[in-house]
């Protein structure tokens, strides 16, 4: 629980720090939807344990909250913020390839610190896949929002 905390409060403060606020109501459509997913998918965690955080059935809950709310949110929001100005396909994929290097060593040192831990047949591997098709409906998503905001998106 106690690094579920530090990372939830890093990730805020690395928002408030980093992000571009004035683009906000452009990227939080995406950021919450990465939310509700985060959270549907550590639900099915019950019934099917892929993987799994250490701890007791309320830590859990409060860790899949900060989670969601937390580095999942900033690290979607950022993903978007830095998205290329000029959005090739060879940019966008080079793109979507660092973030998803950023979220595998991510998650390769919270398997290493003890923080999450693998179950049944998921590894590394299909969290990196995972990461590359999440990244990707998150970019959709965002483009496909953007469509419709009235929000200046250049």
């Amino acid at each position: 629980m106690l690094i579920g905390s530090v990372i939830f409060i890093i990730s805020w403060i690395a928002f408030l720090s980093f992000s571009n606020k004035e683009k906000f109501p452009l990227y939080v459509l995406t950021g919450y939807m990465g939310i509700i997913l985060a959270l549907i998918t550590d639900l099915m965690m019950f019934v099917y344990p892929l993987w799994h955080y250490p701890g007791t059935k309320i830590e859990l809950f409060y860790i899949q909250l900060m989670n969601g709310f937390g580095l999942y949110f900033v690290v979607i929001y950022f993903f978007l913020q830095s998205l290329p100005k000029r959005q090739t396909v060879l940019l966008v994929t080079r793109h979507i390839f660092y973030w998803s290097i950023f979220s595998i060593f991510l998650e390769l040192l919270f398997l290493y610190i003890g923080f999450i831990e693998h179950g049944l047949w998921w590894n590394i591997g299909f969290s990196y896949l995972a990461d590359w098709i999440l990244f990707i409906i998150f970019y959709i998503h965002h483009k496909w929002a953007s469509n419709y905001s009235i929000i200046n998106v250049h």
